[in-house]
């Protein structure tokens, strides 16, 4: 379904850098090859990435060099495409918990997906479930299938989810992907017309071009996801309204970034 709101008379197109300053893991994780690529992708020639990898521990010098080398390779490949880069190094025993302590810095944190299902990286305090529990900056969970494929924008039409909807049309403008808006409907939705016409109206004024527009009912990932494979899409976007606790249990970032085929984005909430 097309976007059925008007079409702007002076369309621009969004020429913003989504996250001007990213921090991209480099550990021995499969996914560590997507995180590179895609955090070089996002950036383009105006933000910069900060490669960060650790070491500790017995044999923490042998550690130690594979870290570098992995590092050098990446901020490599980065300054070959145009990008500015630099590594960085952690003594912790936890790659994840030195990331949660340096997103201060940085408006994004990118970090390969994992195999494991939700509940078994809480316990093994996998990287990627432990950023997208607890990051307070957006995080990226970068899987293979290349970001350009498509981007899909989730919403409930609530004004918390505006900036997923825009962090997805900045992307999608940058990487010259096809954009589609997903509206999860839920009961109240009557309500929130005006807050979706205006993302939607947002989104098209940034791309200078329409916006395929879907609505999906039913559990809001499960629909979120669905709506990823359908559209064979490399990468969605989803607000969070970062829960803590037990609460984080019901959380749907969460259970998009574990369960969806392709990379996803956690926002955060303003």
């Amino acid at each position: 379904m097309l976007d059925p709101s008007p079409t702007p008379h002076r369309p621009r197109i969004s020429t913003h850098p989504p996250f001007p300053r990213i921090l991209c893991a480099v550990d021995d994780g499969a996914g560590t090859d997507a995180a590179i690529e895609q955090a070089i992708a996002l950036a383009g020639t105006d933000s910069r990435v900060v490669f960060a990898a650790n070491w500790y521990g017995a044999g923490s010098a042998e550690c130690d060099a594979r870290a570098h080398a992995a590092v050098d390779r990446a901020v490599a490949q980065a300054r070959e495409a145009g990008v500015e880069a630099r590594p960085e190094f952690f003594h912790s025993p936890r790659l994840g918990d030195a990331l949660l302590d340096a997103t201060a810095m940085n408006d994004l944190v990118v970090v390969g997906a994992h195999s494991h299902a939700r509940v078994t990286g809480i316990v093994l305090g996998e990287i990627a479930t432990q950023l997208v529990h607890r990051c307070a900056v957006p995080v990226l969970v970068a899987r293979e299938r290349p970001m350009a494929s498509g981007v899909v924008a989730a919403t409930r039409a609530w004004p918390g989810d505006r900036p997923a909807v825009t962090a997805g049309t900045h992307i999608a403008a940058r990487l010259g992907a096809e954009l589609t808006v997903v509206h999860v409907l839920e009961r109240d939705n009557g309500e929130r017309r005006a807050e979706l016409h205006a993302e939607l109206a947002n989104a098209r004024a940034l791309l200078g071009r329409p916006v395929d527009y879907y609505q999906q009912s039913g559990p809001a990932a499960r629909a979120i996801v669905e709506a990823a494979q359908d559209d064979g899409a490399g990468l969605v976007v989803v607000g969070s309204d970062h829960r803590g606790g037990l609460s984080a249990l019901a959380s749907v970032s969460e259970r998009v970034a574990h369960l969806a085929p392709c990379s996803v984005l956690v926002m955060r909430g303003k």
